[in-house]
């Protein structure tokens, strides 16, 4: 039987990650009703070192699936030297996680996961990788130019913004067009991977469109990509909860039953974490469809931390503009 990796990067400390221990309870609470732990040969969480130690006592609760907890700091060592408040964005940082995966797996194909995913039908490894190729799910680039274009600029290449890309997690990437990306950066850049992207903290570079692009570039999209033909699910549900909307409105209209039945389209849908509608209210909304269990955890939120972060968002605008957007 075919086997999958996982990535879970996993943050419990800042603006949008205080109830992260929650979702996570969520995600696993989705995956032992729609899969099985055979499905995956590893699931790799890679938290914070000063997060390490909590995130490894909650991860208990889910080692019926082979999870193994890692330690940001034994293998980012670039990130020590990006850590000036305007220079620590977490959201690039995950992403950079994501495409270090392959150095923490040995299959070919991992999904990436983050904490506010979860499944919503049936799968294992064989449907993720149909035919020995990842399930994608495309969408026009044209919905996010603005993704798309910083990154063409970072592999000097044309954004080609008429086509489909990419969608956002969750996603299925290949290993070896990780490992493609990392050395084409370097290439163009004269530095390691990791530092081209740190360095380029103030533009919206994403790794979906990067991973995209470069293999667009080398002509192997087809050969380790492939779209769910007619009839069959995609790795997205059609409709996810990716705005709150006035008190939570998006995630009480989200058509559940809709995502959940047998005429559904997708294998996975999102209520995002930066809409910040609480764990417990998202379970509300989905035990009718599967038991979930949330494990008591403790929210680490406070005034500085948020004061840090929206520091930092906005020394990396004004950066932005005096640099010309590039």
């Amino acid at each position: 039987m075919n086997k999958i990796s996982a990535i879970l990067p996993v943050k419990t400390r800042g603006r949008h990650y205080a109830d992260n221990i929650g979702r996570c309870d969520i995600l696993f609470s989705s995956l032992r009703h729609f899969t099985s732990p055979s499905t995956f040969d590893k699931i790799v969480i890679m938290v914070p070192h000063d997060e390490f130690e909590d995130v490894r006592g909650y991860a208990k609760a889910w080692s019926d699936f082979p999870v193994e907890v890692v330690d940001e700091s034994l293998h980012m060592a670039a990130f020590r030297d990006f850590m000036q408040p305007h220079q620590v964005r977490p959201w690039h940082r995950q992403q950079i996680i994501k495409l270090y995966t392959p150095a923490l797996i040995e299959t070919e194909y991992f999904i990436v996961f983050d904490p506010d995913v979860f499944a919503v039908h049936r799968f294992d490894a064989d449907t993720l990788i149909p035919g020995g190729r990842a399930l994608t799910y495309p969408q026009p680039r044209m919905r996010e130019p603005d993704f798309w274009r910083p990154s063409s600029r970072l592999l000097q290449q044309d954004p080609h913004l008429d086509r489909d890309g990419i969608w956002w997690t969750p996603a299925i990437l290949s290993s070896t067009l990780c490992r493609s990306l990392h050395r084409r950066l370097e290439e163009l850049h004269h530095q390691d991977w990791m530092r081209v992207l740190l360095s380029n903290y103030t533009i919206n570079w994403t790794e979906y469109t990067l991973y995209w692009l470069n293999a667009e570039r080398e002509g192997l999209i087809d050969r380790y990509h492939a779209v769910s033909p007619p009839g069959q699910r995609s790795v997205h549900a059609s409709d996810s909860v990716w705005f709150a909307g006035k008190d939570g409105r998006n995630l009480d209209e989200w058509q559940a039953e809709h995502h959940f039945s047998e005429k559904a389209d997708g294998l996975f849908a999102v209520v995002q974490s930066n809409t910040f509608i609480s764990p417990a209210r998202v379970a509300e909304k989905l035990r009718p469809f599967f038991p979930i269990t949330i494990q008591p955890y403790e929210r680490h939120q406070s005034l500085s931390l948020k004061a840090r972060e929206l520091y930092s968002a906005v020394m990396r605008r004004a950066l932005n503009k005096v640099r010309g957007g590039r």
